[in-house]
């Protein structure tokens, strides 16, 4: 989903503060982490999919009167993937207008100089992302614990809470709430 670019103080429980993937997170640790989303972006030499980040139990993303939207991860224990840029995930593909069934016609060719900064925040909340992989070498796949398979079925449930004026230890009271949920009743919450 794509936010106003005005949201873009982001707090999160989860790992970090950099971005980690299911099979690349042991020196990121789970904790309480604030930023900017422009803090997010890692300028590859060749542009591709970044700063993701794992386990992540809520996320709050705010305007500067701390207005904004939380999710919180119906699991809190898996939690969930956040990523979150000022760039749309289209920006990181490397040939437009292709759905890559013919993967002769990829022009690789992408470098830091065609990724822009848009007017948005590209939020991604996922159940999870394949493992980066690279054990022997970059050709290599994943772990097969670290695979996602297409034949199976997968599912996950977040809330998203949208509040106003609400500090850091406000979002953190919303997201135990929410956490400790057990039905699919909705709570009918003063926010302020």
């Amino acid at each position: 989903m794509q936010l106003q670019k005005r949201y873009d103080k982001m707090t999160y429980f989860g790992r970090g503060p950099w971005g980690n993937y299911q099979d690349r997170k042991a020196s990121a640790f789970v904790d309480l982490y604030s930023s900017k989303v422009k803090d997010q972006y890692v300028s590859y030499i060749r542009p591709q999919e970044n700063g993701n980040k794992t386990n992540v139990r809520w996320a709050a993303f705010s305007d500067d009167n701390n207005n904004g939207v939380l999710i919180v991860a119906k699991n809190p224990l898996e939690g969930l993937g956040i990523s979150a840029l000022h760039m749309r995930n289209e920006d990181f593909d490397t040939t437009s207008g292709i759905y890559y069934q013919d993967l002769s016609k990829i022009n690789a060719s992408k470098h830091t100089i065609d990724i822009k900064e848009q007017d948005l925040v590209q939020l991604n909340i996922d159940l999870k992302q394949r493992g980066v992989a690279g054990d022997d070498s970059w050709y290599s796949k994943p772990q097969e614990k670290y695979q996602i398979k297409g034949q199976e079925k997968y599912n996950y449930s977040y809330f998203l809470i949208p509040f106003e004026k609400a500090s850091k230890e406000r979002c953190i009271e919303l997201s135990k709430l929410y956490a400790n949920k057990k039905s699919n009743q909705v709570l009918l919450l003063n926010l302020n």
